[in-house]
Protein backbone atom coordinates (compact mmCIF):
# COMPACT_ATOMS: atom_id res chain seq x y z
CA UNK A 1 0.00 0.00 0.00
CA UNK A 2 1.03 3.66 -0.87
CA UNK A 3 2.28 5.43 2.11
CA UNK A 4 1.78 9.32 1.98
CA UNK A 5 2.29 12.70 3.41
CA UNK A 6 -1.15 14.13 4.92
CA UNK A 7 -1.17 17.75 5.08
CA UNK A 8 -3.22 20.79 6.67
CA UNK A 9 -1.63 24.18 6.98
CA UNK A 10 -3.29 27.57 8.81
CA UNK A 11 -1.96 31.24 7.81
CA UNK A 12 -3.21 34.50 10.71
CA UNK A 13 -2.40 37.41 9.43
CA UNK A 14 -0.46 40.26 11.55
CA UNK A 15 -2.96 42.63 13.06
CA UNK A 16 -4.01 45.12 11.17
CA UNK A 17 -3.06 43.63 7.83
CA UNK A 18 -4.68 42.30 4.92
CA UNK A 19 -2.13 40.66 2.91
CA UNK A 20 -0.23 37.75 4.71
CA UNK A 21 3.65 38.09 4.25
CA UNK A 22 3.75 33.98 4.54
CA UNK A 23 3.33 31.77 1.74
CA UNK A 24 2.82 28.32 1.39
CA UNK A 25 3.19 26.14 -1.56
CA UNK A 26 1.90 22.18 -1.39
CA UNK A 27 2.39 19.87 -3.78
CA UNK A 28 1.44 16.36 -4.56
CA UNK A 29 1.87 13.57 -6.79
CA UNK A 30 1.45 9.54 -6.53
CA UNK A 31 5.59 9.25 -6.09
CA UNK A 32 6.12 12.45 -4.12
CA UNK A 33 5.17 15.12 -1.70
CA UNK A 34 6.53 19.33 -1.49
CA UNK A 35 6.18 21.28 1.27
CA UNK A 36 7.44 25.30 0.76
CA UNK A 37 6.99 27.77 3.55
CA UNK A 38 8.59 31.14 3.34
CA UNK A 39 8.35 34.37 5.10
CA UNK A 40 8.82 37.32 3.31
CA UNK A 41 10.53 40.09 5.01
CA UNK A 42 8.04 42.61 7.17
CA UNK A 43 4.65 42.24 6.61
CA UNK A 44 1.66 43.22 4.17
CA UNK A 45 2.27 43.60 0.10
CA UNK A 46 6.11 43.64 0.09
CA UNK A 47 6.43 40.98 2.50
CA UNK A 48 3.52 39.14 0.74
CA UNK A 49 5.59 39.53 -3.04
CA UNK A 50 8.77 38.74 -1.49
CA UNK A 51 7.50 35.09 0.39
CA UNK A 52 5.18 34.18 -3.12
CA UNK A 53 8.22 34.59 -5.25
CA UNK A 54 10.30 32.82 -3.38
CA UNK A 55 8.04 29.59 -2.52
CA UNK A 56 7.19 29.70 -6.08
CA UNK A 57 11.13 29.02 -7.25
CA UNK A 58 11.85 27.28 -4.67
CA UNK A 59 9.15 24.55 -5.07
CA UNK A 60 9.92 24.67 -8.95
CA UNK A 61 13.82 24.38 -8.86
CA UNK A 62 13.45 21.34 -6.04
CA UNK A 63 11.11 19.51 -8.43
CA UNK A 64 13.36 19.65 -11.19
CA UNK A 65 15.97 18.28 -8.55
CA UNK A 66 17.95 21.81 -9.09
CA UNK A 67 21.08 22.01 -5.92
CA UNK A 68 20.63 24.44 -3.00
CA UNK A 69 23.49 26.20 -4.73
CA UNK A 70 21.45 26.67 -7.75
CA UNK A 71 18.36 27.82 -5.77
CA UNK A 72 19.83 29.93 -3.71
CA UNK A 73 21.63 31.97 -6.63
CA UNK A 74 18.47 32.04 -8.39
CA UNK A 75 17.05 33.29 -5.56
CA UNK A 76 19.53 36.05 -4.83
CA UNK A 77 19.44 37.26 -8.51
CA UNK A 78 15.61 37.25 -8.86
CA UNK A 79 13.72 38.79 -5.61
CA UNK A 80 12.98 42.47 -5.83
CA UNK A 81 14.76 45.01 -3.51
CA UNK A 82 12.80 46.10 -0.85
CA UNK A 83 13.17 50.10 -0.97
CA UNK A 84 13.87 50.88 2.07
CA UNK A 85 15.73 48.00 3.58
CA UNK A 86 17.59 47.85 0.53
CA UNK A 87 17.15 44.09 0.99
CA UNK A 88 16.25 40.98 -1.35
CA UNK A 89 15.20 38.79 1.35
CA UNK A 90 12.92 36.24 2.10
CA UNK A 91 13.03 32.90 4.48
CA UNK A 92 12.56 29.18 3.35
CA UNK A 93 11.81 25.89 4.34
CA UNK A 94 11.67 23.40 1.87
CA UNK A 95 10.64 19.75 2.54
CA UNK A 96 10.55 17.35 -0.66
CA UNK A 97 9.55 13.33 0.11
CA UNK A 98 9.99 11.02 -2.40
CA UNK A 99 7.60 7.45 -2.44
CA UNK A 100 6.35 8.98 1.29
CA UNK A 101 9.31 7.90 2.73
CA UNK A 102 12.54 9.57 1.95
CA UNK A 103 12.61 12.88 3.07
CA UNK A 104 15.22 15.78 2.59
CA UNK A 105 14.57 19.42 4.23
CA UNK A 106 16.42 22.42 3.11
CA UNK A 107 16.07 25.79 5.61
CA UNK A 108 16.94 29.15 4.89
CA UNK A 109 16.68 31.45 8.09
CA UNK A 110 13.43 29.31 8.81
CA UNK A 111 12.76 27.69 12.40
CA UNK A 112 13.74 23.91 12.02
CA UNK A 113 11.46 21.18 11.59
CA UNK A 114 9.26 19.32 14.53
CA UNK A 115 9.46 15.88 14.02
CA UNK A 116 7.45 13.43 16.44
CA UNK A 117 8.28 9.75 15.72
CA UNK A 118 6.50 7.49 19.10
CA UNK A 119 5.30 10.31 21.10
CA UNK A 120 9.29 11.58 20.93
CA UNK A 121 10.68 14.70 19.47
CA UNK A 122 13.19 13.60 17.31
CA UNK A 123 16.47 15.54 16.48
CA UNK A 124 17.58 15.86 12.90
CA UNK A 125 20.93 16.01 11.48
CA UNK A 126 20.75 18.93 9.83
CA UNK A 127 24.23 19.99 8.32
CA UNK A 128 25.19 23.65 7.64
CA UNK A 129 26.56 24.70 4.52
CA UNK A 130 28.02 28.28 3.14
CA UNK A 131 25.85 29.43 0.07
CA UNK A 132 26.37 32.27 -1.94
CA UNK A 133 27.21 34.23 1.90
CA UNK A 134 24.16 32.61 3.05
CA UNK A 135 24.10 29.91 5.64
CA UNK A 136 21.62 27.40 4.32
CA UNK A 137 21.32 23.92 6.39
CA UNK A 138 19.50 20.85 5.22
CA UNK A 139 18.94 17.03 6.32
CA UNK A 140 18.15 13.88 4.48
CA UNK A 141 15.71 11.71 6.55
CA UNK A 142 13.45 8.34 6.52
CA UNK A 143 10.19 8.56 7.64
CA UNK A 144 8.00 6.26 9.44
CA UNK A 145 4.45 5.70 9.50
CA UNK A 146 2.71 7.56 11.53
CA UNK A 147 5.59 10.23 11.83
CA UNK A 148 3.90 13.77 12.52
CA UNK A 149 5.90 16.75 11.30
CA UNK A 150 5.16 20.29 11.98
CA UNK A 151 6.81 23.72 9.87
CA UNK A 152 5.86 27.12 11.57
CA UNK A 153 6.60 30.37 10.78
CA UNK A 154 8.80 32.48 13.24
CA UNK A 155 5.13 34.23 13.98
CA UNK A 156 5.03 31.23 16.12
CA UNK A 157 8.17 30.92 18.03
CA UNK A 158 7.51 35.08 18.71
CA UNK A 159 4.03 34.03 20.01
CA UNK A 160 3.51 35.51 23.75
CA UNK A 161 6.61 37.72 23.65
CA UNK A 162 6.85 39.82 26.71
CA UNK A 163 3.36 37.97 27.89
CA UNK A 164 2.98 34.58 29.18
CA UNK A 165 6.70 34.41 27.25
CA UNK A 166 9.11 36.11 27.91
CA UNK A 167 11.04 35.37 25.18
CA UNK A 168 8.41 34.35 22.69
CA UNK A 169 6.57 30.73 22.58
CA UNK A 170 9.62 29.26 21.14
CA UNK A 171 10.62 26.33 19.21
CA UNK A 172 11.26 23.92 21.69
CA UNK A 173 7.60 24.98 23.33
CA UNK A 174 5.93 24.49 20.41
CA UNK A 175 7.32 21.51 19.49
CA UNK A 176 6.23 20.24 23.29
CA UNK A 177 2.81 21.43 22.79
CA UNK A 178 2.35 19.31 19.02
CA UNK A 179 4.31 16.63 21.23
CA UNK A 180 0.99 16.54 23.40
CA UNK A 181 -1.57 17.12 21.04
CA UNK A 182 -0.45 14.27 18.80
CA UNK A 183 -0.79 11.80 21.58
CA UNK A 184 -4.11 11.17 20.37
CA UNK A 185 -3.99 10.53 17.49
CA UNK A 186 -5.37 13.00 15.50
CA UNK A 187 -5.39 14.26 11.75
CA UNK A 188 -3.44 17.29 10.58
CA UNK A 189 -6.81 19.07 10.37
CA UNK A 190 -7.45 19.03 14.15
CA UNK A 191 -3.66 19.45 14.87
CA UNK A 192 -3.51 22.30 12.74
CA UNK A 193 -6.82 23.71 14.70
CA UNK A 194 -5.21 23.46 18.01
CA UNK A 195 -1.74 24.87 17.28
CA UNK A 196 -3.11 27.79 15.63
CA UNK A 197 -5.92 28.84 18.13
CA UNK A 198 -3.19 28.53 20.77
CA UNK A 199 -1.27 30.84 18.99
CA UNK A 200 -3.78 33.31 18.26
CA UNK A 201 -4.43 32.51 22.57
CA UNK A 202 -0.86 33.64 22.94
CA UNK A 203 -0.82 36.75 20.47
CA UNK A 204 -4.75 38.26 22.37
CA UNK A 205 -5.85 38.02 19.19
CA UNK A 206 -4.21 40.41 17.73
CA UNK A 207 -1.00 38.72 16.09
CA UNK A 208 2.07 40.67 16.21
CA UNK A 209 3.24 39.19 12.97
CA UNK A 210 2.26 36.71 10.15
CA UNK A 211 2.13 33.38 11.71
CA UNK A 212 2.20 29.97 9.53
CA UNK A 213 1.77 26.21 10.57
CA UNK A 214 2.33 23.28 8.50
CA UNK A 215 1.38 19.96 9.86
CA UNK A 216 2.20 17.24 8.17
CA UNK A 217 1.34 13.04 9.19
CA UNK A 218 2.99 10.34 7.24
CA UNK A 219 0.13 7.16 7.05
CA UNK A 220 -1.02 5.13 4.48
CA UNK A 221 -3.03 6.24 1.35
CA UNK A 222 -7.22 5.67 1.48
CA UNK A 223 -8.31 4.14 -1.31
CA UNK A 224 -11.84 4.39 -3.28
CA UNK A 225 -13.22 3.00 -6.50
CA UNK A 226 -16.64 4.11 -7.93
CA UNK A 227 -17.81 3.00 -10.99
CA UNK A 228 -20.79 4.90 -12.70
CA UNK A 229 -22.43 4.03 -15.85
CA UNK A 230 -22.62 0.90 -18.07
CA UNK A 231 -20.10 0.44 -20.70
CA UNK A 232 -21.27 1.60 -23.90
CA UNK A 233 -20.31 -2.06 -25.23
CA UNK A 234 -22.77 -4.79 -23.07
CA UNK A 235 -20.05 -7.36 -23.40
CA UNK A 236 -17.84 -4.87 -21.44
CA UNK A 237 -20.19 -5.26 -18.32
CA UNK A 238 -18.59 -8.19 -16.22
CA UNK A 239 -14.93 -6.31 -17.15
CA UNK A 240 -15.91 -3.14 -15.66
CA UNK A 241 -17.25 -4.96 -13.06
CA UNK A 242 -14.16 -6.78 -12.09
CA UNK A 243 -12.06 -3.82 -12.17
CA UNK A 244 -14.20 -2.16 -9.84
CA UNK A 245 -13.61 -5.58 -7.35
CA UNK A 246 -9.98 -5.78 -8.14
CA UNK A 247 -9.65 -2.61 -6.93
CA UNK A 248 -8.19 -1.44 -3.26
CA UNK A 249 -10.11 0.59 -0.81
CA UNK A 250 -13.81 1.51 -0.54
CA UNK A 251 -16.12 0.54 -3.35
CA UNK A 252 -19.24 2.73 -4.64
CA UNK A 253 -21.59 2.37 -7.30
CA UNK A 254 -23.56 5.40 -8.32
CA UNK A 255 -26.68 4.47 -10.97
CA UNK A 256 -29.93 2.59 -10.99
CA UNK A 257 -28.29 1.05 -14.14
CA UNK A 258 -24.97 0.78 -13.13
CA UNK A 259 -25.98 -1.22 -9.69
CA UNK A 260 -28.66 -3.62 -11.57
CA UNK A 261 -25.78 -4.62 -14.37
CA UNK A 262 -22.93 -5.04 -11.12
CA UNK A 263 -25.76 -7.19 -8.96
CA UNK A 264 -26.19 -9.18 -11.93
CA UNK A 265 -22.67 -9.87 -12.90
CA UNK A 266 -22.05 -10.43 -9.04
CA UNK A 267 -24.75 -12.59 -8.99
CA UNK A 268 -25.70 -10.70 -5.66
CA UNK A 269 -29.17 -9.29 -4.80
CA UNK A 270 -29.68 -5.57 -5.51
CA UNK A 271 -31.75 -4.16 -2.35
CA UNK A 272 -33.20 -0.84 -2.26
CA UNK A 273 -33.11 1.58 1.27
CA UNK A 274 -36.06 3.07 0.75
CA UNK A 275 -37.50 5.77 3.16
CA UNK A 276 -40.75 7.46 2.52
CA UNK A 277 -40.69 11.30 1.51
CA UNK A 278 -42.20 12.51 4.42
CA UNK A 279 -39.76 10.96 6.76
CA UNK A 280 -36.79 12.35 4.81
CA UNK A 281 -34.98 15.19 7.02
CA UNK A 282 -31.63 15.82 7.83
CA UNK A 283 -32.48 13.82 11.08
CA UNK A 284 -33.66 10.71 9.46
CA UNK A 285 -31.18 7.99 7.03
CA UNK A 286 -32.29 10.05 3.73
CA UNK A 287 -33.33 13.49 3.27
CA UNK A 288 -35.74 15.28 1.41
CA UNK A 289 -35.04 15.67 -2.31
CA UNK A 290 -31.81 12.79 -1.68
CA UNK A 291 -32.53 9.77 -3.92
CA UNK A 292 -32.53 6.51 -2.22
CA UNK A 293 -29.60 4.14 -0.79
CA UNK A 294 -29.25 0.47 -2.11
CA UNK A 295 -26.93 -2.52 -1.11
CA UNK A 296 -24.89 -5.29 -2.79
CA UNK A 297 -22.56 -7.90 -0.95
CA UNK A 298 -19.18 -6.84 -1.21
CA UNK A 299 -20.03 -3.00 -2.31
CA UNK A 300 -19.94 -0.18 0.17
CA UNK A 301 -21.86 1.99 -0.86
CA UNK A 302 -24.47 1.84 -3.87
CA UNK A 303 -26.42 5.46 -4.54
CA UNK A 304 -28.64 6.88 -7.35
CA UNK A 305 -26.42 8.28 -10.23
CA UNK A 306 -26.20 11.68 -12.10
CA UNK A 307 -28.64 13.13 -9.08
CA UNK A 308 -26.78 12.19 -6.58
CA UNK A 309 -23.31 12.96 -8.45
CA UNK A 310 -24.29 15.87 -7.90
CA UNK A 311 -25.66 16.61 -5.18
CA UNK A 312 -22.52 15.29 -4.00
CA UNK A 313 -20.21 18.01 -6.05
CA UNK A 314 -22.01 21.08 -4.37
CA UNK A 315 -21.19 19.54 -1.21
CA UNK A 316 -17.93 18.65 -1.67
CA UNK A 317 -17.46 22.56 -2.93
CA UNK A 318 -18.67 23.82 0.20
CA UNK A 319 -16.19 21.98 2.17
CA UNK A 320 -12.13 21.67 2.47
CA UNK A 321 -12.02 18.68 4.49
CA UNK A 322 -14.41 15.33 6.06
CA UNK A 323 -14.51 18.04 8.84
CA UNK A 324 -16.46 20.56 6.87
CA UNK A 325 -19.17 18.03 5.86
CA UNK A 326 -23.39 18.25 6.70
CA UNK A 327 -24.00 15.33 9.27
CA UNK A 328 -26.38 14.16 7.21
CA UNK A 329 -26.55 10.58 6.28
CA UNK A 330 -28.30 10.48 2.91
CA UNK A 331 -26.62 9.44 -0.26
CA UNK A 332 -24.75 12.57 -1.21
CA UNK A 333 -23.49 13.36 2.11
CA UNK A 334 -21.98 9.63 2.23
CA UNK A 335 -20.61 10.01 -1.51
CA UNK A 336 -18.88 13.06 -0.48
CA UNK A 337 -17.36 11.55 3.07
CA UNK A 338 -16.26 8.53 1.02
CA UNK A 339 -14.29 10.72 -1.84
CA UNK A 340 -12.79 13.40 0.28
CA UNK A 341 -11.44 10.99 3.17
CA UNK A 342 -9.78 9.03 0.16
CA UNK A 343 -6.37 10.01 -1.01
CA UNK A 344 -6.44 7.97 -4.36
CA UNK A 345 -9.43 7.77 -6.03
CA UNK A 346 -10.38 5.62 -9.51
CA UNK A 347 -13.10 6.52 -11.38
CA UNK A 348 -14.69 3.96 -13.56
CA UNK A 349 -16.67 5.86 -16.24
CA UNK A 350 -19.11 4.08 -18.52
CA UNK A 351 -20.03 6.17 -21.23
CA UNK A 352 -23.60 3.93 -22.79
CA UNK A 353 -26.19 6.75 -23.82
CA UNK A 354 -29.41 5.91 -20.94
CA UNK A 355 -32.48 6.65 -23.29
CA UNK A 356 -34.36 8.34 -20.64
CA UNK A 357 -30.87 10.94 -20.24
CA UNK A 358 -31.12 12.28 -24.24
CA UNK A 359 -32.46 15.05 -23.68
CA UNK A 360 -29.57 15.88 -20.63
CA UNK A 361 -26.89 16.10 -23.48
CA UNK A 362 -25.12 19.38 -23.22
CA UNK A 363 -22.99 20.11 -26.06
CA UNK A 364 -23.11 16.71 -27.49
CA UNK A 365 -22.21 15.61 -23.88
CA UNK A 366 -23.82 13.30 -21.64
CA UNK A 367 -24.40 15.09 -18.26
CA UNK A 368 -22.36 12.26 -17.03
CA UNK A 369 -19.44 12.97 -17.87
CA UNK A 370 -19.98 16.96 -17.39
CA UNK A 371 -20.84 15.69 -13.46
CA UNK A 372 -17.38 13.34 -13.33
CA UNK A 373 -14.95 16.33 -15.39
CA UNK A 374 -16.26 19.03 -12.94
CA UNK A 375 -15.79 16.23 -9.94
CA UNK A 376 -12.09 15.39 -11.19
CA UNK A 377 -11.81 19.18 -10.96
CA UNK A 378 -13.10 19.80 -7.35
CA UNK A 379 -10.79 16.66 -5.84
CA UNK A 380 -7.35 17.20 -7.44
CA UNK A 381 -8.02 20.90 -6.15
CA UNK A 382 -8.04 19.55 -2.63
CA UNK A 383 -4.62 17.59 -3.47
CA UNK A 384 -6.78 14.16 -3.70
CA UNK A 385 -4.71 11.66 -6.54
CA UNK A 386 -7.82 11.07 -9.33
CA UNK A 387 -7.33 8.18 -12.08
CA UNK A 388 -10.57 8.26 -14.73
CA UNK A 389 -11.09 5.06 -16.66
CA UNK A 390 -13.73 5.02 -19.41
CA UNK A 391 -15.31 1.79 -20.54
Amino acid sequence: MRQLVECTWISLNKAGEELCGDSVIIRTTPDSFVAVLSDGLGSGVKASILSSLTAEIAARMFEADGTVEDVMQTLIDTLPECSVRKLAYATFAVLIVYGGRDAHLVLFDSPPLILIRRNTIVTLPLEERKVKDRIVRDAHFALEENDYMVLISDGYTHAGLGGIYRMGWGWKNVATAVQRFVQTGVDTVKLTEALSKTCMKLYNDEPGDDATVICMKVRPAVSVCLLTGPPANKEMDEFAVKRLMAAEGDKIICGGSTAQMSARVLGEKLEVEWVPPWKRTGKEPKKKGSPPTATIRGIDLVTEGILTIGQALEIIREAKTIHDLPRDNDAATRLAHYLLAADDIHLIVGTAINPNQVADLIRGEPMRMLYVRELVAALKARNKIVKVERV
